[in-house]
């Protein structure tokens, strides 16, 4: 298990670092969120200090909005994994792109110059 662990991480460090820092901010706000809701009992916090188009938005309905706080840290790791996925994905696909265009200038460019090619055989 632990020899799987250091090939991911000298494999992808990229991936490896992002998915500790995501991690860290996963457990930050989980325990913020959690935190926030009970200390303040977000009734009278919800009355007074949150913005009317938030308010409409969730209704008045409490439950939801603790429900928001309990799943928006998970939200944000998942989010910024499929960002990640997305990403690297991105860079695969311009890296083809890129190496596809390469090879079609270059077959353009000895189609035109055909006939000097031919004149060194």
């Amino acid at each position: 298990m632990l020899k799987a662990i250091f090939y991911f991480i000298r494999r992808f460090p990229e991936q490896v670092f992002l998915f500790v820092f995501n991690s860290g901010i996963f457990a930050w706000l989980w325990k913020s969120g959690n935190d926030i809701a009970n200390q303040l009992g977000v009734t009278a916090a919800w009355e007074n200090h949150v913005p009317a188009p938030i308010q409409t938005f969730f209704g008045q309905n409490i439950r939801a909005v603790q429900g928001f706080f309990h799943n928006s840290a998970f939200m944000w790791l998942v989010g910024s994994m499929i960002i990640l996925i997305v990403i690297r994905l991105v860079k695969g696909v311009i890296k083809f792109v890129l190496l596809l265009i390469l090879i079609l200038l270059g077959i353009y460019l000895i189609k035109q110059n055909q006939s000097i090619l031919n004149s060194f055989m």
